[in-house]
């Protein structure tokens, strides 16, 4: 809209000069994109030695498009046994294989590279490896969802990263004997808290040997 309203103005210029071809040709490949043709109308026609540009944005034709098409995808497949909420399962469940690859790809949970492998056989392995860490890293996913389920992969990693434990060194009590030690986690949010008791890591804080 705001590039015909830019053309309407310069046509209204004195000193324009444009032929009726030219202008038709820029209006067509602003409107070539998907939809835009039917939701925009335009009516150019010449009044004294000038041409005059006209348009208006079909409100009609775009709530009907909202009705019928925006906001939809059509499923195609093959599995003609699968019922309707299982193909929309499954093509739902995309969106988590392409996390999955684009973790991998990126090294935001476990990167593939640097690979320092050559041979078929130790490519496969290293694979396994990913893909073995891959299945750990869902299954805390979902066991953390229980104890907050609107936790993202990528906040899980991060508050469980904010979780640190410190080593306290104290002098001994007395002229001899090693120094005593305490260890001690650090301050908690809410959410860290809760992964605390869901994921059972109080248990490994208080395994900690004690000096």
């Amino acid at each position: 809209m705001q590039s015909l309203r830019r053309l309407a103005a310069e046509l209204n210029k004195p000193q324009a000069r444009w032929r009726g071809d030219q202008i038709r040709n820029k209006i067509q490949r602003w409107l070539s994109g998907q939809f835009l043709a039917g939701l925009i109308a335009y009516q150019l026609h010449q009044q004294d030695g000038r041409w005059r540009l006209q348009f208006d944005f079909d409100q009609a034709a775009f709530d009907k498009l909202l009705r019928q098409r925006l906001g939809r995808t059509t499923l195609v497949t093959n599995r003609l046994d699968w019922t309707a909420e299982q193909v929309v399962a499954a093509y739902a469940s995309q969106q988590s294989v392409e996390r999955v690859f684009r973790g991998l790809k990126e090294g935001d949970w476990l990167g593939w590279g640097p690979m320092y492998h050559w041979t078929d056989r130790k490519v496969r392995i290293h694979a396994f490896y990913c893909m073995l860490g891959i299945s750990l890293l869902q299954w805390l996913h979902r066991q953390a969802q229980r104890a907050w389920p609107d936790l993202s992969m990528e906040q899980l990693l991060e508050e469980l990263g904010q979780i640190q434990q410190f080593a306290l060194i104290y002098p001994p009590q007395g002229q001899k004997g090693p120094p005593r030690m305490a260890y001690v986690l650090s301050q908690q949010s809410l959410v860290q808290q809760a992964l605390l008791k869901t994921l059972d890591l109080e248990s490994l804080h208080r395994s900690t040997p004690r000096g």
